[in-house]
């Protein structure tokens, strides 16, 4: 994963900063590490299994929204936009929405202001192009991840596509780099239905 501290030096790093033993922050990595961090452990599964992740970035967002409120010169508070990122289910968006629910009312509780927020989504996944009307039950919002949705249509990897995806051109069998210039029949498709 690309947020999980590899050499030893970065490991080194974070158990100073964290004032933790070293060997807790090499087991942590250890623990984290997947073979596919683009399909694994991130995005709203991440906060699904760390509920206190999707806490702590709300409040940060509530906290700042309600200091933008404060000083605003039209003495309206903001409208804050919370996307969960890489849903799939509705359960997922569900229980998210309920974390980011019961932070905003503590915040609001805390600081005694009024909070105005919507609870959106990112459709980066083609099931969750499939299942956008359900989404949009507990969905204020989309906004489409199209490198994501890229990725995950055609099962490539946008990091890795770039040694081969010029033969592939040159054979005709893509006209272009579709995470240049979206791809119309395929991704695009999706979003239609979405």
């Amino acid at each position: 994963h690309e947020f999980i501290p590899h050499t030893e030096t970065e490991m080194a790093s974070v158990a100073k900063a964290a004032q933790v033993p070293l060997d807790r922050v090499r087991r942590r990595a250890a623990d984290l590490r997947e073979a596919n961090p683009m399909l694994g452990h991130r995005g709203c599964r991440l906060a699904v299994t760390y509920p206190e992740i999707c806490e702590m970035q709300a409040r940060a967002v509530f906290e700042a929204a309600a200091e933008a409120g404060q000083g605003a010169s039209s003495g309206r508070p903001p409208i804050a936009e919370i996307m969960v990122p890489l849903v799939a289910d509705m359960k997922e968006l569900e229980i998210l929405k309920k974390v980011i629910e019961d932070t905003a009312e503590e915040v609001r509780r805390e600081r005694g202001v009024k909070l105005l927020y919507k609870v959106g989504t990112m459709v980066e996944l083609p099931r969750a192009c499939l299942q956008a009307g359900v989404l949009a039950q507990a969905a204020e919002f989309f906004s489409f991840g199209t490198n994501d949705l890229t990725q995950t249509t055609y099962g490539l990897s946008r990091d890795d596509a770039g040694s081969f995806l010029p033969e592939y051109m040159a054979n005709g069998i893509m006209e272009q780099d579709p995470f240049v210039s979206l791809d119309q029949e395929g991704v695009g498709e999706l979003i239609r239905i979405a």
